[in-house]
């Protein structure tokens, strides 16, 4: 195996911890939201430093390698592949680290987010997707890449539901206007993860296949890239 090989391969693996890592600060900020633990959720937007600083240190590696070895084919798609896939991991942490800050709010309103089905539904949603989107880095399948595009779908239908029924209801929730806006916003949150999920997962058919999905109608109409 040649030493370009090894050292993408020694980055793949890092990018993949680090959707892992995203993947918990996620859960730890829905935990600190749903709980109302302002505490709970300063520890997530401290580790957001963490993940910040592998995300640059990942990037510069990528920029090691492209002016160290000039890759062509397949090891230039993984490092295009890598750079795209490692801001986006960034952007979800920087919304669950958001998520962490708004606890605060959340504790001192004393908003139980617990009990209202429409955020349950979307907070379970959104786990499920980035579950999957973590699984997918690892595994690199392009099965699983369509799945969490097709999944996300299911987030932007429950993002749109819990908007309706805030703005119906506003008048009479316990706050007000100003309840119904965290709601927004969490919620709001947890549709852009979502989206990023959909980024990641269009990247990974872009590595295995040569595919460029975006924007297409249905996964696979575009021409493979050469």
């Amino acid at each position: 195996m040649s030493e370009l090989q090894n050292r993408l391969d020694r980055l793949t693996l890092r990018l993949d911890h680090l959707g892992m890592r995203v993947e918990q600060a996620l859960l730890d900020a829905l935990h600190a939201v749903e709980h109302a633990d302002a505490e709970a959720g300063e520890e997530v937007d401290r580790r957001d430093e963490l993940i910040d600083r592998e995300e640059v240190m990942i990037e510069q590696e990528c920029i090691r390698l492209l002016a160290l070895y000039q890759p062509a084919a397949i090891d230039l798609r993984t490092i295009c592949m890598i750079i795209k896939v490692n801001n986006d991991l960034e952007r979800l942490a920087d919304f669950a680290a958001n998520m962490g800050r708004q606890s605060k709010y959340v504790a001192s309103e004393g908003i139980d987010l617990q009990e209202d089905p429409d955020f349950t539904v979307l907070r379970q949603e959104t786990v499920d997707v980035v579950g999957r989107t973590a699984r997918m880095l690892g595994t690199q399948d392009v099965q699983a890449a369509r799945t969490v595009i097709a999944a996300d779908r299911r987030i932007d239908g429950a993002y749109r539901h819990l908007v309706r029924d805030v703005l119906g209801s506003a008048d009479k929730r316990p706050g007000g206007a100003e309840t119904a806006m965290t709601f927004i916003n969490l919620a709001k949150a947890l549709e852009r993860i979502g989206d990023l999920c959909t980024n990641i997962a269009e990247e990974i058919i872009f590595l295995r296949t040569g595919d460029i999905v975006r924007h297409a109608d249905k996964i696979g109409e575009t021409p493979a890239a050469p």
